[in-house]
Order: C-alpha cells, then structure tokens, then sequence
C-alpha cells in the first residue's frame, strides 16, 4: 500500500525550508546588527588593552619590592634598551634588577598599538624606581617617596586613555584619567 500525505495526520508533513526572502531578510537584519556592534568591541578591546599594559607595569613593580624584601637588599625598576642594565627613558621595556650583583630578575615589555609610558618629574629625571630592603620606595635620585608612570592610549576615548600608576612610600595604586589628546599631555608632575 502506498504512503500517502494526509494533512492533520501527524508523523507525515511536507518538508519546509526557507523562501529565498527569509533568508535575504535575515541576512539585512544581522548585517545590521554587526554593523552597530563591531565599533563598540573595538573601543571594549582597546581599553582592555590599556588596562593590560598597566596592569603589567604594576607587577613589575610590585615584584621589585617583593623582590628587596626577600633578598634584604636594594632592588630597582628602570626602563632599559639591551634587557641587562639600566639605561634609556623609555618604560615600555624595564627590568628588574639588583645593583649589588648586577643581576636581573626580569625583564617586562609592554605591548600595545598606540600604548605609551611617562613617569612624572623625578622619576623621568633618573628614570629609576629603587626599593630598600625594608620596602620603601626611593624615586629618582633623591629622596622622593613618591612617583608616578602613566600609562596612555592614543586609541582609546580621551576620558579615560590614561591610567596613572602611582607609587608612594610602600603602596601601588592606578587611576583613570583624561590624558589629553593623542596623549600628548601624558607627562604629570608631582
């Protein structure tokens, strides 16, 4: 006997698919919706990458006080060109170093399209940050308790392109801040 397509009968019903203008429409609407959507993640991505490059920055530096607590002496944070000693001004790549032994415990670079990194006044003056073995901080080559590097985004909304590491007696913190266009004004003083 043979199968035939009875309406209402269930188990058995026409296959369905997509007319040729569902699709057309579908196809607008998520075009759409992409469109709205792909400049706000890229906004999303670049600040995320700002908070990278200072949270990296951070670490360095709360390893070069972890690091003269442990070992009982001094140990320093300085922006380097070789990856061995200190010397330069540009803190988008820094080691951390003991001078006694001229040993270095690690070597940071910062990463980021458009990324740059400034220190305030005493610091840019030296371009040093030394932790006693007690873990105080010395900035510059007097005897500054406190400094700031400020990480900025040429890529990311004036408002909010700068993060300022600040760094006082033992303590790290970061705070957001207008840098200015392009980041130009990047630079703080104390």
């Amino acid at each position: 006997m043979a199968s035939v397509f009875e309406p209402g009968r269930p188990g058995l019903h026409a296959s369905r698919g997509f007319t040729l203008l569902e699709l057309l429409v579908t196809l607008a609407v998520l075009a759409i919706v992409l469109g709205l959507a792909v400049p706000s993640f890229q906004g999303i991505i670049q600040r995320n990458r700002l908070t990278a490059a200072t949270n990296e920055l951070v670490a360095a530096i709360q390893l070069a006080r972890a690091e003269a607590i442990r070992r009982n002496r001094q140990v320093v944070l300085c922006p380097t060109t070789n990856g061995t000693s200190c010397n330069g001004s540009d803190w988008m790549r820094t080691i951390v170093r003991v001078p006694s032994s001229n040993e270095v415990v690690r070597e940071f670079r910062l990463f980021g399209a458009g990324i740059s990194v400034t220190g305030s006044s005493n610091v840019a003056s030296n371009s040093q940050i030394a932790f006693s073995p007690n873990g105080l901080v010395r900035v510059g080559s007097g005897s500054d308790t406190t400094g700031v590097l400020s990480v900025c985004s040429d890529r990311v909304d004036e408002a909010e392109n700068t993060r300022d590491v600040q760094i006082a007696v033992s303590r790290v913190s970061v705070e957001t801040r207008n840098g200015g266009e392009g980041c130009a004004s990047a630079q703080v003083t104390e």
